[in-house]
């Protein structure tokens, strides 16, 4: 007898934004490593621990209380961070967990040219509520910045 099932799976893709910035890459990599500066565009209280497995956490008063740690640290020019999918629930218990990767670099001609990509996902519908708050937060992380 012949087995006829197959185990596909299939990959969801990465979001990934990059951004032309006036700014210079000390401001950028501040807006993306402070937690105070984290929370003037993008949660509203950041606590993180700016250390390969430090902890953290990213508090929205409408979602809660999000789980992060910290992956890698090349500062000023790269950040990765993962963080549950799922509000106040510890990382190792959270039913998805997502990669975060920032990397800054100087423009050519001046400013900054930050690159976002957030991977990982295993739920369509994950990806896609989190496609849509990139693209609103990253336009708060602009205005800051300009």
């Amino acid at each position: 007898m012949t087995d006829t099932t197959a185990s596909a799976t299939t990959e969801i893709p990465a979001i990934e934004r990059t951004l032309q910035l006036e700014a210079p890459p000390d401001k950028v990599w501040e807006a993306i490593s402070s937690p105070k500066s984290l929370s003037r565009w993008f949660p509203d209280r950041a606590e993180l621990d700016l250390r390969p497995g430090g902890a953290g956490s990213f508090y929205w008063k409408e979602y809660g209380t999000f789980a992060v740690r910290v992956e890698a640290v090349d500062e000023p020019v790269y950040l990765a961070w993962s963080w549950a999918n799922q509000s106040d629930t510890p990382l190792e218990s959270a039913p998805e967990v997502t990669l975060v990767e920032w990397r800054v670099e100087a423009g050519e001609q001046g400013g900054s040219v930050l690159t976002v990509r957030e991977s990982g996902f295993t739920r369509p519908g994950h990806r896609s509520g989190n496609d849509e708050g990139w693209t609103s937060e990253l336009a708060e992380l602009v205005a800051l910045l300009s």
